[in-house]
């Protein structure tokens, strides 16, 4: 019998610990003090995919280093996992950095968090803090660095989703703006299954509340719960990037 009490509060514990690692992932996309939970440097007027190619990675390569507090075995290897997602997909590279002047910098800050594109200005910062360290997580922030915003935020989502406002957490609103279609370039379809979409419950004002819903019904998973890029994820790289093939090294 007391044996039967052990196994129960063993599989409670492991649930509860599972369910609150989940949760955490979650959060640490919904920064409230960056634009759409996890952006850093941009304004509601930019774009959804950068036109711009100044902003873009030169010879589609995107030189990195990674920081001493991200300097573990698993985190090194769930970084090159998720790299290789555009390695293996597209024609853009990470590189590690040796003497390029711009750069992206992997630290584990507070939260997840990126510039999209390049800015130019030498390092940059990609935090993958507490609650980052899934290889979807890692995938959707690079996703930043290579160049695209949300896909909540397309100028068509409304085509697509349903945003329920009242369930969205106070000032968190704007994190839903939509964008207009001059301020975007669609490159694809609207994916459901992107690894730059959030989930049903992002910036829920309890937690339980969904924010948004598709209209076919499907759900609607955060980033840590895909398994990488989609197909449509590897056409608009591909697109961004002018690659003629999946795979484009020298």
């Amino acid at each position: 019998m007391m044996m039967k009490y052990v196994i129960a509060f063993f599989f409670v514990v492991v649930v509860v610990s599972a369910i609150s690692e989940d949760e955490e992932s979650r959060l640490a996309l919904q920064n409230p003090d960056l634009f759409q939970g996890d952006i850093l440097g941009i304004e509601p007027g930019d774009r959804n995919v950068i036109p711009q190619l100044h902003k873009r990675w030169p010879n589609k390569r995107v030189p990195y280093i990674i920081d001493s507090s991200l300097d573990t075995a698993k985190a090194t290897a769930l970084i090159l996992q998720a790299m290789n997602d555009y390695h293996i997909n597209t024609c853009v590279k990470f590189v590690p950095r040796t003497t390029e002047k711009n750069y992206i910098k992997l630290f584990s800050g507070k939260g997840c968090y990126s510039y999209v594109g390049m800015i130019n200005r030498g390092e940059q910062p990609v935090s993958l803090g507490q609650g980052c360290l899934r290889k979807g997580t890692i995938v959707h922030e690079l996703g930043h660095t290579v160049g695209f915003f949300h896909e909540q935020n397309r100028s068509d989502r409304d085509d697509y989703l349903i945003i329920y406002w009242q369930n969205i957490m106070t000032g968190m609103e704007t994190q839903f703006t939509r964008l207009q279609p001059s301020q975007n370039l669609l490159l694809t379809d609207f994916d459901h299954t992107s690894i730059m979409l959030y989930g049903n419950y992002a910036f829920s004002k309890d937690g339980r509340s969904v924010t948004m819903v598709a209209k076919n019904g499907q759900r609607l998973l955060e980033p840590y719960e895909k398994p990488g890029l989609t197909k449509s994820d590897i056409q608009r790289v591909n697109e961004m990037y002018n690659c003629k093939e999946s795979r484009q090294f020298p």
